[in-house]
């Protein structure tokens, strides 16, 4: 019987709850201060609205004394993720509204850690997971292959 080489991954929950409350502060962030689509449609424009909604986001949780504000993976991976879900939004093609809700459950969705969850899912929590943590380990990356 050939054996599989399967990867695994220390996961700390603590860690999944904040990086849960950033990704929804986020969410929030972003559509709060959104104006329209007429107003957001120069690439330019999209980018300002997410980095200042991003470091909005970073200076609240600095008070908590998690510093999230460098970290240009993290910065990058939720800008290309609300550019094509959000701000260049295409419903039909999607297959969503874009709708706050929506995206809460989403990310509801990923970061639940109790339920079991399909393989796409998994590797989205773990990617995120991997991102979110060069900020809390000073670029180091910790996950443990076993």
């Amino acid at each position: 019987m050939a054996r599989t080489n399967i990867k695994k991954f220390i996961i700390i929950k603590d860690r999944v709850e904040i990086y849960k409350d950033f990704t929804i502060n986020l969410l929030y962030t972003i559509q709060k201060y959104y104006i329209d689509r007429e107003s957001l449609s120069e690439d330019e424009d999209i980018r300002n609205h997410f980095i200042w909604c991003f470091n909005r986001v970073c200076e609240e949780f600095k008070k908590e004394e998690l510093d999230f504000s460098n970290n240009e993976d993290l910065r990058e991976y939720f800008y290309l993720f609300y550019y094509n879900q959000f701000y260049t939004l295409d419903e039909e093609t999607l297959g969503h509204d874009g709708s706050q809700e929506y995206f809460e459950s989403f990310w509801n969705e990923i970061f639940s850690i109790k339920n079991q969850k399909n393989q796409n899912i998994i590797n989205v929590l773990i990617e995120l997971y991997g991102v979110f943590d060069k900020s809390i380990n000073n670029e180091k990356n910790i996950f443990e292959f076993v």
